[in-house]
Parts: structure tokens; C-alpha cells; sequence
């Protein structure tokens, strides 16, 4: 798996800016201005700025959005969680335990184990559960999708082969956001290779204190939301404005969902 962010392509954009002016003197007609309208529901807001609360030091040129998860099914048990890193360069949901308050189900191994995975990156790694959510990213939602839980308290310990990959990254202040959505190119974060792979170094079968490599079919894998999206699933466009020497502390843009849709 590549690194957050190692892959992203930004397509800039220009800025729009509406402007309505009004007034009159006495005896005027009361003048009427519209509402902007809603933002389309393949659009959501993204911002780069310093990160959620609790990092060490503040992020630099990280892009973030925000995500709703529910239980599945549910339309009351659902948490909407922001600063969720945006990546094209990975695939897949992945959540920080010690910002979600729901309950998720974690994902059964074809063992009937729980199903856990260690997600490696270039310079780290992270550990814990898959479980399953529905997703919603702006008017965008996919039911059911298998997403990783990192850091889950409790969870069976990192295995030796996944500890020796790097450095954890199981913290909010160590992964730098409160989870990563990854929007690449792929469905599955791994693919055909840990199907039945049980040395794939993704995938485990965990009971409470052990864990073992273990295949992980195509559905169970940690999924790229967008493809399991009703529309708009055809792949992603980053819409951010240009920035001027020396730079900008913040900076707001779109994610699109859809080409050409």
C-alpha cells in the first residue's frame, strides 16, 4: 500500500464568487434574493489545514473531509466524523478507535476468527479490526463496507510479522488525523493477492490473544467506498484554488464523485 497522499493529483479550479446587491429609496419595491443553491451530492468540502486537536505538530499539506459512519441499516446509530484524511493513493476507510463512538461489528475470518488487518504504509504501519459500517461521504452513501477499526483497545496484539514493518501509527497524533479515506484507483486494498494468500502480511485471523495470516475474500477486504456508491462511482476529482507565494495556513476545496456524470 502506498503512503497517504503520495499519489494525490490536485486539479485546480477557479473561484466563483456570487455577489447580489440591492437597495432604493423610498418607495421601493422589496427586492427578493434567491438562496445559494445546496451543494450537489456528489460534492463534499475539503480543507487543508493543521489537523484535528491532539497532534504533536500540527500537519502540513494534509488534505482532510468528513464522513458519516452508521451501524448498518441504522439511521440513529451513526457518527459524523471530520479531519478524515482524504488519499489517492490507498484504498478504503479507516477509522481512529479513540474517535469513534459507535459499536461496529467487527468482520468474521473464513475461521470464524475475528478478521483483523495491518495496514502498511511507507514509513509505518497500523493495526486493528475489520469491521463494517455504512458510509456516507456528502450525499454519497454505500451500505455495509468493510472498514478498518486502528488502535481498537483491547484487540489481540500487533503479530510479530506486522510489528516489524515500521513504526506504529495507531494514535491520532501519530497517524496525523482521525482516519484516512482511500479513494484510488482500486476496489480492495489488496486485491486477488490475499484471497487465498494465508502469508499475504495483510489479513488475520485473530481470537482474543493470537493471531495468524489468513486469505480474505474480495468482500471482506477494507473496500474503496466510491465504487459501491448507488451513482456518481466512476472515480474522483480534487477541486482545490491556486495558492500564491509563500503559501496559505488553510485552504478549502471539493471532492467530486463521478467523471463526466
Amino acid at each position: 500500500m502506498m503512503r497517504r497522499l503520495r499519489a494525490m493529483a490536485f486539479i485546480a479550479s477557479s473561484s466563483w464568487l456570487a455577489v447580489a446587491c440591492g437597495g432604493g429609496g423610498s418607495g421601493s419595491p422589496a427586492m427578493s434574493v434567491p438562496s445559494p443553491p445546496a451543494p450537489a451530492a456528489n460534492v463534499v468540502s475539503v480543507v487543508v489545514d493543521s489537523g484535528p486537536t491532539g497532534l504533536t505538530n500540527s500537519a502540513v499539506n494534509t488534505l482532510y473531509t468528513t464522513v458519516t459512519v452508521c451501524v448498518p441499516g441504522s439511521t440513529s446509530a451513526c457518527q459524523t466524523i471530520d479531519h478524515i484524511q482524504v488519499d489517492t493513493g490507498s484504498y478504503g476507510l479507516r477509522l481512529l478507535a479513540p474517535v469513534l463512538t459507535l459499536t461496529l461489528l467487527t468482520s468474521k475470518a473464513s475461521d470464524g476468527n475475528s478478521l483483523a488487518e495491518c495496514t502498511q504504509f511507507v514509513d509505518g504501519y497500523s493495526w486493528g479490526p475489520v469491521a463494517t459500517a455504512d458510509v456516507q461521504v456528502g450525499g454519497e452513501t454505500a451500505g455495509a463496507v468493510p472498514v478498518q477499526v486502528i488502535g481498537q483497545p483491547g484487540f489481540a496484539a500487533v503479530p510479530a510479522a506486522c510489528a516489524g514493518t515500521g513504526v506504529s501509527e495507531d494514535t491520532v497524533a501519530t497517524f496525523g488525523a482521525n482516519g484516512i479515506l482511500g479513494i484510488g484507483v482500486f476496489a480492495q486494498d489488496c486485491g486477488p493477492n490475499c484471497v487465498n494468500n494465508a502469508a499475504n502480511t495483510f489479513y488475520y485471523s485473530c481470537t482474543s490473544t493470537t493471531c495468524s495470516g489468513i486469505g480474505a475474500s474480495l468482500t471482506s477486504q477494507v473496500l474503496n467506498p466510491v465504487p459501491l456508491f448507488a451513482k456518481d462511482n466512476n472515480g474522483t476529482i480534487i477541486q482545490l484554488p491556486s495558492v500564491s507565494n509563500p503559501g496559505a495556513a488553510t485552504l478549502t476545496g471539493s471532492l467530486i464523485f463521478g467523471i463526466d456524470t
